[in-house]
Parts: C-alpha cells; sequence; structure tokens
C-alpha cells in the first residue's frame, strides 16, 4: 500500500503533467517538411516509368488563411534564399524537377539548411535542418509497385468492380524504420481522386490525423466510393525521414521520399457527364499531366 506522502507526491506529479499537456502552445502550423523524392508512373501491365527527381518544402497551416512568411536556405554558403509561396491550402517552396539524381544533388546538395518561417503565432528563425542520409548519401526509398484486389482476386487497374471493396497494396519499403528522435516514423500516404480532381481518399498526414507508419500493408476503399464508368487518379508514397527537430513547439523533419502514380477505371457505363475532359495531376511530383 502506497503512503499518504507518496500518494500526494504522486498525484502532483500527474497533475503537473496534465497542466503541461493542457498548456502546449497553439503553434497554428502541423509541421513544416523539406523533402527530395522521386516519382514514377505505374501502367497497367505494372511497370514504372521515372517521372523526375524532386525537391520541395511544405509549411502546413491549421487555418489554410494563416499568413505565412519564410524561407530557405543552404547552411553556411551564400546561396540565395527561397521564399515560401501560399499554394491552394499550405505554403510551398518549389526547388525544381530533375531527370537524375545526379542533377538534383547537384542543385540541392545534401546537407545542412535553414528554415525561417514566421506566422502570427510563431517565429521559427533558422532553424537548422539536415537533408542526408546515414552516409551522407540522398536515401530515397526503392520504386513502390501498386498492387490492387477485389474479392481477394488480383484485379487490373482499368478493369475495377464498383460494387466491390477495391484493396490496395504495395511493394515492400526498402528503408523504413522509426525516427530515433521519436517525433515522427516514417509514413505512408496512400490518395486517391476521382475524375472531378476531388480527393476521396487520403490516409492521414502526422499531427493532424492518425497516420500510416512504414508497417502499413494496406488500406481498403469502400466500394460507396466507385461509380461506374469512372476514371480515378491513385498514388502511394514513402516519405522516410533522416531528421526531425521541435522549432518553437512546431515538429519539423526532412525526408527522402518516392511516389507511384497509377490511373484506375471502373467497369461500366458512367450516369452522368460530372468528368473533367483529362485527369488532373495529383500532386506537383505527377508531371506527365
Amino acid at each position: 500500500m502506497w503512503k499518504p506522502a507518496v500518494r500526494f507526491f504522486c498525484a502532483m506529479f500527474f497533475a503537473a503533467v496534465a497542466t503541461s499537456q493542457a498548456a502546449t502552445p497553439d503553434t497554428g502550423l502541423y509541421f513544416i517538411v523539406l523533402v527530395k523524392s522521386s516519382n514514377y508512373s505505374q501502367n497497367r501491365d505494372g511497370e514504372l516509368t521515372r517521372l523526375n527527381y524532386h525537391f520541395f518544402t511544405e509549411v502546413f497551416p491549421h487555418n489554410p488563411d494563416t499568413p505565412v512568411t519564410g524561407s530557405l536556405r543552404r547552411d553556411g554558403v551564400s546561396s540565395s534564399a527561397m521564399f515560401y509561396e501560399k499554394r491552394e491550402s499550405n505554403h510551398y517552396i518549389e526547388g525544381g524537377h530533375f531527370d537524375t539524381v545526379e542533377e538534383a544533388d547537384k542543385t540541392h546538395p545534401n546537407g545542412l539548411y535553414r528554415l525561417s518561417v514566421k506566422t502570427d503565432k510563431v517565429h521559427i528563425v533558422n532553424q537548422q535542418l539536415n537533408l542526408a542520409g546515414g552516409s551522407g548519401t540522398t536515401e530515397i526509398p526503392e520504386p513502390i509497385t501498386i498492387h490492387l484486389s477485389q474479392g481477394g482476386n488480383a484485379v487490373a487497374p482499368d478493369k475495377l468492380d464498383p460494387d466491390q471493396t477495391l484493396t490496395v497494396s504495395w511493394s515492400e519499403y526498402s528503408n523504413g524504420r522509426d525516427d530515433p528522435r521519436g517525433i515522427v516514423d516514417d509514413m505512408i500516404f496512400v490518395v486517391m481522386q476521382d475524375c472531378t480532381g476531388a480527393r476521396i481518399v487520403h490516409t492521414g498526414l502526422p499531427f493532424k490525423s492518425p497516420y500510416m507508419t512504414w508497417k502499413s500493408q494496406e488500406v481498403t476503399v469502400d466500394a460507396s466510393k466507385l461509380k461506374p464508368g469512372h476514371p480515378y487518379s491513385i498514388f502511394v508514397e514513402f516519405p522516410h525521414v533522416v531528421d526531425s527537430r521541435m522549432a518553437e513547439g512546431v515538429p519539423i523533419f526532412s525526408a527522402y521520399a518516392t511516389a507511384t502514380y497509377l490511373d484506375l477505371v471502373t467497369l461500366g457505363e458512367a450516369q452522368s457527364n460530372e468528368c473533367l475532359d483529362s485527369m488532373p495531376p495529383m500532386d506537383t511530383g505527377q508531371t506527365d499531366r
């Protein structure tokens, strides 16, 4: 049996923890990420075509209308700063698309960068962030192959049954791991959009909602989200975290990522003409549209 003094100490301890959690500052930002990635298109036979290598950084505010200013620059060199611009609900720096990883590494070398971001609630100044693998190299995960099945059987992406649940799975996460700093583990994102460009499936972002980690193996799409005779698009992305920090209460991390995009079509005859003339790109990595 605990003595009264011990009970009192423990009660005070847990009260202090609760108070500390309640006092966590509202930064107005979910997270900031710096990414070097590769992107692929997959055809109906499962063959991959590399689209590009890509460099970007993105700020995710709670409120899309939050004013955000900020910049990114390499640490310790006289290179020019790049500045965040509003893009839909987030703020973004586009660092360019490249044909080879060597070109991406030459333009945006691995190593230390400095982030500055200012809102009405937080001011992050020259936060250091490392974009480099364990040996200083670019550690983008191996390309992803997407697998589709319905009723326990493999199905071609252009022959989906709109009346059956769709199961989406993927090839192995080659370098997935838990974050040794305990901030954010390696992630898997699965996003699906319909023929109007609306996202009908999103598996969640870290610090904003429950999200899938590198250990996840599949996602199911309920048949209620599918319509006969309609095209859809899907991508699966593996961001591999190489550095993570907390700055002024905001999670900041860098990642090497890879994504694969796949077009889908359901069987049957469309009951409406709501679809766009052509499928829009799902994000800035899908450069073949």
